[in-house]
C-alpha cells in the first residue's frame, strides 16, 4: 500500500508539473502578455491520506532487571503498523514573482493502534501507542511554475497519542502516561490549480518526535517499571484548498 501511494503521489506530480511546463514554454514563444497565477491570500481545506508509523519501545528495567520475565535490561521491540490519517489545514501565501512563501498550520486525527509483546514476558505484557490528535505548524517555500506549485515544508510537530499497556501479571497495579509528543516535521508537495479558488495537493511529510517515558506500578515493592517510547512516521496524503480573495491570474509582460 505504501508504494501504491508513492507512486499515486510521483503520477500527480507529474501530472501536474507537465502541463504547467508545456504551458511556460508555449507563453515563452509568443511575446506578448504571459498569464501567471497568483498564489497571494489565506486558505482552508482538507487532507487524507496514510501512515507509517515508527515505534521504538524500551523496556528500561529497574534495578537491572527488564518487567518481562526473561528478558533483559534495555531490550528494545518495535510496534509498526499501517494506519491513516485526515484533517484540515490553514494557511496563508505571498509571492513575489515565481518564489511564494507561507505559513501553515494543520490538524487532524491519526489512528495508530498498535502494541506487540515485550520480549521474554511470562505474563503476555504488551505495549504500544493509541490513536490521537496531531498538529503541525510549519513554514512553507516553493517555487510557481503555471498552474503547478512545487514547495518544501518544515517546522513543529506534536501528537498527544497515549501509550498502550497491558499484562496478566497480579503484581500489576497502574501505570503512567505519556504527555505529548513533540517534535519536528519536514516535508514537500505538488499544489494545483482546479478551477476559480479551488486547489489540489499532493504530500509528503516526515514527523520525528522527542520519547516520551511512562512507569508501570506494581504491587510487591518492585519498580516503578519504565518503559520508552520514541515516535516517528511517514505520511503521503493528497487535499485540497481554497483560497480566499483569489485573482485567478496576473499578467506579466516579457
Amino acid at each position: 500500500m505504501k508504494r501504491l501511494l508513492l507512486a499515486s503521489a510521483a503520477l500527480l506530480m507529474i501530472v501536474a508539473i507537465a502541463p504547467a511546463a508545456n504551458s511556460q514554454a508555449q507563453t515563452s514563444q509568443t511575446p506578448a502578455l504571459a498569464s501567471t497565477l497568483n498564489w497571494n491570500g489565506f486558505y482552508v481545506g482538507g487532507h487524507l491520506g496514510g501512515v507509517w508509523p515508527h515505534l521504538s519501545i524500551t523496556d528500561v528495567g529497574s534495578n537491572g532487571f527488564a518487567f518481562a520475565a526473561a528478558g533483559t535490561a534495555g531490550q528494545v521491540f518495535h510496534a509498526d503498523n499501517t494506519a491513516v490519517l485526515c484533517g484540515g489545514q490553514v494557511g496563508w501565501d505571498h509571492q513575489h514573482q515565481s518564489l511564494v512563501y507561507g505559513a501553515e498550520g494543520a490538524f487532524g486525527y491519526m489512528n495508530l493502534n498498535g502494541s506487540t509483546l515485550d520480549p521474554g514476558t511470562s505474563s503476555n505484557t504488551q505495549a504500544g501507542m493509541n490513536a490521537g490528535m496531531y498538529e503541525n505548524i510549519t513554514g512553507r517555500l516553493g517555487k510557481a511554475i503555471g498552474p503547478a506549485l512545487l514547495y518544501g515544508k518544515g517546522g513543529l510537530a506534536l501528537f498527544n497519542g497515549k501509550e498502550t499497556f497491558s499484562t496478566t501479571s497480579s503484581n500489576y497495579t497502574s501505570n503512567t502516561n505519556t504527555g505529548v509528543f513533540t517534535g519536528y516535521v519536514a516535508g514537500g508537495g505538488v499544489e494545483y490549480h482546479l478551477k476559480s479558488n479551488w486547489f489540489g495537493k499532493v504530500e509528503y511529510l516526515h514527523q520525528g518526535f522527542a520519547s516520551q517515558t511512562f512507569n508501570v506500578v506494581t504491587n510487591n515493592g518492585s519498580g516503578p517499571w519504565p518503559f520508552k517510547e520514541q515516535l516517528s512516521a511517514d505520511t503521503v496524503s493528497v487535499g485540497f484548498n481554497y483560497k480566499f480573495h483569489c485573482k485567478s491570474h496576473i499578467n506579466t509582460k516579457h
